[in-house]
């Protein structure tokens, strides 16, 4: 039994040390390393650090879809990132919600965004501010109304996502903001007067008024041998103007409407030298008219979008009418900033997460900010990181941002109720005698809800992070018990409509009455949880802030169960907690306002020793693996980008508002990224350890070493070849030895059991892990000049190859091939696009042959000055898959230790091909207004009718 004092120590004060302890602790407590970098997400599993280089394809064999993208070479950061997404054979409709979750280098959990499809595509674009670093890593997950597995990307079997890397880059022909004017990392030249005739910077001009002309003065003895070189939107169009050694100039036959950047270079043998870059607008009559009275407009005025659209579906021979709207209005007025955003859709489910969504956002000067309705907020890497939630985050920044101050609340997942069946009565019977009857409540289909999650967090920070911040910070998440019907015995099924439980006899609710625990439900009932997480961080910055250094320590705290709240004394005496006082309920009273605290919370502070003999103790001692904490230090050099991090995560660690936080792995991993050749060539080297088993609970440890490479060429001379090439080379061992003797010689790597023997005894061990991966990738684009128009062609080549040194069927070959060819023609007002990919799995030696091929060509016609646009795209794929599954081979029936997997000789052949067919058009009513169709028609060969179609018919508003 617990005496009054000990229990005090365990559930009270102890308890809520701990918390506060659990934010300093640090590595001291650390032992350990990594459960097979697979494990530890609630949601889903992620690799550690692995993107495409993980262990098996990027093409899930379970998912009856496979999701296209061109993974680019590298990302400007200095640009807005735009990524698209194609799923053949997927139909629009059928999209519940398309995910796209993303973080750059040295964040632990992944942000989250939704997003968007247009034509066909699913696409989602980055603003520069989301996407510092040295390299983006991304996966994208989309939720479907008939497939109960979301469908990945990029896959790794068995409903695991992994994710792609990129490189971040400077790109050496883009343009960098600089206190409100371009610049370039070209050398500047003061030797040579320009006069820009024509377009003058920053005004707008109409299409026929788009000539460019420039006048230069300069002494020919003052300058190196060269030339010039004129850039229109980053591209080289020397070639196509009229140049003399004095003046330049440029007539172009189309150019579409928006805004234009124009650059002027000097080229000697070893350097490029910018002599002068401006911008300028082509916009239509109507906006002309407009810009000659601007100077009288409102300069408050804001700028809005409305989008309206209807669409029309048929899936599997079902009509389906469909109706949504959005919106967008954003301004300020002096120091204030606003912007509103909505979206609504007839296709709202109550039993889903919100799809009608809308946002509200104020700034006033650097002191304050306001976030509400459907918003990312970001607090901390283990309390929530750009998770989606509904409610409310604010922002106050005091005293030069000495003093700042963040605050949230609102909740992350909304009430799904129950759907149920009714109580299905079974009498088990012997000779016409009733021996036994059980009572089974059941769901309807898809029928298991879930409550509605709660969320309030705040964190404060002391000192300006541009050169030292100490922050505590804090969240709490709790289901809301009372949100939703919710059945656990009889008597709670009583407080439901009646007609649940009318086939019940009499007899039936006396006995269940009597006993409510018989009542049974199917699948078990959803159980609230609770969740309190509280941390400390620290950052500072040298060097005017090119060298930074933060690092962030958290311990959590998961109630499984929090029903019936508290622990009380009734249920302490059950549970054999006797001699508890009074003030120990009151402090678990007054804990509640931050978690409820009773016999379900996951980890609780106190070891048993010597149960079940006299000398039985309880010690109280401080779980670390309810611990998190992640260190970085980055270093910004003139030719160089390091960084290094440290970080480990407690088996025990759980935030229920960050579910993409890898557990149970400590570990460090270091970068450089080398610029050379004036900023044009990337060398980038890094270096991972990570290892599970932090806490020592397990009998093994796996311990995972990467180490990669990747060299890239980014020529400023947009005609010169990119190109990029990397390594990465994985090993993953976890010390443990492949032995059993029982199996048949040949089959001791197909063995279904491991064993050792210790003093002549044999014991069962934990499965051996011992594997490397060796991946390769290269990509390279090629701009060329084909006709009228100039065409980008990129080839991209990937190969995965793991050998499994202990597992027989573990090992995989991946191979995959892609080719596009976008072109854009000056004379004519066209886009085209072509695409080919083909994607070669072989894994589990026999296991699994998959051959995924596809081609796809497009085109985009501007006509009648580009007010009216058509566009086309046809795809095809060819899918092949062969399988087999592996089964066990039983040995002696009396001895299980000499059982061993084998492939079935049943070989399953699945092929299918995949047609799609998208055309929409865009049509300019004038500069506001705007028409736009979109159609699909997709048809699988495998599957009977016409196929599917979907119609939708847009309307835009601008102003």
């Amino acid at each position: 039994m617990f005496t009054r004092q000990v229990f005090g120590i365990i559930i009270g004060k102890y308890l809520f040390a701990a918390l506060i302890l659990g934010a300093t602790v640090t590595e001291l407590y650390a032992q350990g390393g990594q459960n097979d970098v697979l494990n530890g997400i609630q949601s889903f599993q992620l690799p550690n650090s692995l993107g495409i280089y993980s262990d098996d394809s990027m093409v899930d064999p379970i998912s009856p879809y496979w999701i296209e993208h061109q993974i680019p070479i590298f990302i400007n950061q200095q640009a807005t990132a735009s990524l698209e997404f194609q799923v053949p054979g997927l139909r629009p409709a059928e999209i519940i919600e398309a995910e796209f979750f993303y973080r750059t280098d040295g964040n632990m959990g992944f942000r989250q965004r939704t997003m968007q499809l247009t034509n066909g595509l699913l696409s989602i674009e980055l603003e520069p501010s989301t996407i510092t670093g040295t390299q983006l890593q991304y996966f994208v997950r989309i939720s479907t109304l008939q497939h109960e597995q979301d469908i990945l990307y990029p896959a790794q079997g068995m409903g695991k996502a992994g994710y792609i890397e990129v490189p971040l880059v400077i790109d050496p022909t883009a343009y960098s903001n600089n206190s409100g004017s371009k610049q370039t990392n070209y050398q500047q030249t003061e030797d040579i007067d320009v006069t820009i005739l024509s377009p003058k910077p920053g005004i707008g001009v109409q299409m026929d008024d788009a000539f460019i002309a420039i006048s230069l003065f300069y002494d020919p003895e003052d300058l190196e041998p060269g030339s010039f070189q004129l850039v229109l939107d980053e591209e080289d169009i020397t070639e196509l103007a009229d140049t003399s050694a004095y003046y330049i100039s440029y007539n172009p036959d189309f150019i579409l409407e928006g805004p234009h950047d124009i650059q002027l270079n000097y080229l000697t043998e070893a350097d490029t030298f910018l002599v002068q870059e401006w911008s300028f607008n082509v916009i239509s009559e109507e906006e002309a008219e407009i810009e000659q009275v601007e100077e009288f407009d409102n300069p408050y005025r804001p700028n809005a979008n409305l989008e309206l659209s209807a669409r029309n579906q048929v899936i599997s021979e079902d009509i389906t009418e469909a109706y949504s709207g959005r919106f967008s209005v954003s301004g300020e007025y002096n120091l204030l900033k606003y912007s509103m955003n909505g979206y609504y859709t007839t296709q709202e489910d109550l039993r889903l997460q919100p799809q009608n969504r809308f946002g509200l956002k104020l700034q006033l000067g650097k002191w304050w900010t306001l976030d509400a309705g459907h918003i990312y907020p970001d607090m901390g890497n283990f309390t929530i990181s750009g998770r989606r939630m509904f409610g409310v985050n604010t922002e106050v920044h005091l005293l030069w941002e000495n003093i700042n101050i963040e605050l949230l609340y609102g909740e992350i997942n909304r009430k799904v109720t129950n759907l149920y069946t009714g109580i299905a009565v079974d009498t088990v019977k012997a000779g016409g005698i009733p021996q036994d009857t059980t009572y089974t409540l059941s769901y309807d289909n898809s029928g298991r809800g879930g409550f509605a999650r709660k969320i309030m967090g705040a964190r404060v920070g002391l000192g300006n992070a541009k050169y030292a911040q100490l922050g505590i910070q804090a969240m709490k998440v709790e289901d809301d018990t009372s949100s939703i019907f919710n059945v656990l015995d009889y008597e709670d099924l009583l407080l439901g409509p009646s007609a649940l439980y009318a086939n019940l006899t009499g007899l039936d609710r006396q006995r269940l009455a009597s006993e409510p625990d018989l009542l049974r439900i199917q699948g078990g009932s959803p159980r609230p949880k609770g969740n309190f997480v509280l941390g400390v961080d620290l950052a500072f910055a040298l060097a005017q802030n090119k060298v930074k250094f933060k690092t962030e320590t958290v311990a959590s705290v998961l109630n499984e169960d929090i029903y019936g709240g508290p622990l009380n004394q009734t249920r302490a005496e059950e549970l054999g907690f006797d001699g508890i006082d009074n003030a120990t309920y009151d402090l678990l009273n007054q804990l509640a306002t931050i978690l409820i605290v009773n016999e379900n919370i996951s980890v609780l502070p106190i070891r048993f020793s010597n149960v079940g003999t006299d000398s039985a103790e309880v010690t109280p001692y401080f779980p670390t693996s309810i611990l998190g904490s992640n260190t970085e230090l980055t270093a910004q050099l003139p030719f160089n980008s390091i960084s290094a991090r440290y970080r480990w995560v407690g088996p025990d660690f759980v935030s229920l508002a960050n579910s993409t936080i890898q557990k149970d792995i400590s570990g460090f991993n270091v970068s450089d990224r080398i610029q050379l050749f004036a900023r044009q060539v990337f060398l980038t080297l890094g270096y991972e350890e990570l290892q599970d088993n932090v806490a020592q609970t397990k009998k093994a440890t796996t311990k995972t070493t990467s180490y990669k490479g990747s060299v890239s060429y980014y020529p400023v001379n947009q005609f010169i070849p990119k190109i990029t090439v990397g390594y990465r080379y994985r090993t993953r061992d976890n010390g443990i030895q492949r032995f059993n003797p029982e199996v048949p010689v040949g089959f001791e790597n197909a063995a279904v059991q491991n064993l050792l023997i210790s003093e002549s005894d044999t014991l069962v061990s934990p499965v051996p892990r011992a594997n490397s991966t060796i991946n390769l990738n290269a990509s390279i684009t090629q701009r060329f000049r084909m006709g009228e128009g100039v065409s980008d062609a990129t080839l991209s080549l990937s190969s995965l190859e793991t050998d499994d040194q202990v597992f027989a069927y573990g090992s995989i070959e991946n191979r995959s091939y892609s080719v596009s060819i976008n072109s854009q023609f000056t004379r004519v007002p066209l886009k085209t696009q072509f695409g080919y990919s083909l994607n070669e799995t072989q894994s589990g030696n026999g296991q699994l042959d998959l051959d995924i091929q596809g081609v796809y060509v497009g085109a985009t016609l501007f006509l009648f000055d580009a007010r009216f646009s058509l566009n086309t795209r046809l795809a095809y794929s060819d899918n092949r898959s062969q399988s087999r599954a592996i089964e066990i081979e039983a040995g002696d029936e009396d001895n299980p230790l000499d059982d061993y997997y084998v492939l079935s000789e049943e070989l399953t052949i699945n092929e299918y091909q995949t047609y799609a067919f998208v055309g929409g058009f865009e049509f300019k009513l004038t500069d506001q207004h705007s028409l736009r169709f979109d159609s699909n028609l997709i048809s699988i060969s495998n599957l009977e009718g016409h196929g599917d179609r979907y119609a939708q018919l847009k309307y835009l508003f601008r102003f």
